[in-house]
């Protein structure tokens, strides 16, 4: 645009001159003298010539305007891929924690005889003199079976020795056949229900030959 308007102030100045010059002329001879148009036609012809500055020039050189920069930004933000989020790695689901089982731990005033225990396992396990508890219940050494009901004194004293025959807690390795209330004689001054519970399960559950518990 500068370009154009300055061509035709130039173009301007110098019709204007050529005019005056011409008024001057006839002025002072009196007599009107065609002039040669030849060079104003040059300069008409030139200033025609000129091609108007497009839309996209802002008149700093052909430089594009506001608007192409922020649409060839936009174009350009549009072509960046947007990254994908992470991966959700997924929560584990805690386990459910067992809830306590309430033990009655209190020596009864009779007890049946299971698979695998005998009256010397239930002297230590109530922590009460074997002696005293075949003599009430009129027994020799060896003289029970499983299924056998003994009954407990009132006072039998306290297990003259020591109760306990396996150190604990541990871990245990289940045997074939073997139950809570085997396993409790082994380790002597264990109560069958406290080991069940340790585990989870209940005093009369079966074990698989194989499996691990656990020993309070």
């Amino acid at each position: 645009m500068k370009k154009e308007k300055m061509l035709f102030l130039i173009s301007l100045m110098v019709i204007t001159s050529l005019l005056l010059s011409g008024c001057l002329q006839s002025a002072s001879t009196g007599e009107v003298t065609p002039q040669d148009n030849s060079e104003l036609q040059t300069i008409l012809d030139a200033v025609a010539e000129q091609t108007p500055a497009s839309s996209a020039d802002d008149g700093t050189g052909g430089s594009p305007s506001a608007v192409d920069s922020l649409q060839q930004t936009q174009t350009a933000e549009a072509a960046i891929p947007t990254p994908e989020p992470p991966p959700v790695e997924p929560t584990a689901t805690p386990e459910p924690t067992p809830e306590p089982v309430a033990l009655d731990l209190q020596v009864p005033d009779k007890y049946t005889l299971r698979e695998g225990e005998f009256p010397w396992c239930i002297a230590r396990r109530f922590d009460i003199n074997p002696i005293v508890l075949l003599n009430f219940n009129g027994l020799a050494g060896s003289q029970y079976k499983v299924g056998q009901v003994l009954s407990i004194p009132d006072n039998p004293g306290t297990f003259d020795g020591e109760r306990m025959l396996a150190s604990h807690p541990t871990t245990y390795n289940v045997k074939a056949n073997e139950t809570f209330y085997s396993i409790a004689c082994l380790f002597g001054d264990v109560w069958p229900e406290e080991i069940a519970a340790a585990n989870g399960m209940k005093v009369d559950d079966d074990l698989a030959a194989g499996s691990t518990i656990e020993i309070p």
